[in-house]
């Protein structure tokens, strides 16, 4: 579908998480049917979610950093 190995690993995971959602609810996202309200929500939430998963990596990222400083007497 694409050369680019990043982009096929994505659409590969997209399309496992798809079949994983379908086996869950018995239905595709196109037969899915809730109100416009309902689709903002759990859009809403997922992008929640993520901002926790950024903020903890943020805080993984500061403490490898800190800890390669100390390692190299601060000179990083």
């Amino acid at each position: 579908m694409t050369k680019d190995k990043l982009i096929a690993n994505i659409l590969q995971r997209m399309a496992l998480r798809s079949e994983n959602g379908i086996k869950k609810f018995g239905l595709t996202m196109t037969e899915t049917k809730k109100p416009t309200v309902a689709w903002i929500d759990d859009a809403q939430e997922e992008l929640w979610d993520a901002i926790v998963y950024l903020e903890k990596v943020k805080l993984i990222m500061r403490k490898e950093i800190e800890e390669s400083k100390e390692s190299f007497g601060g000179t990083l």
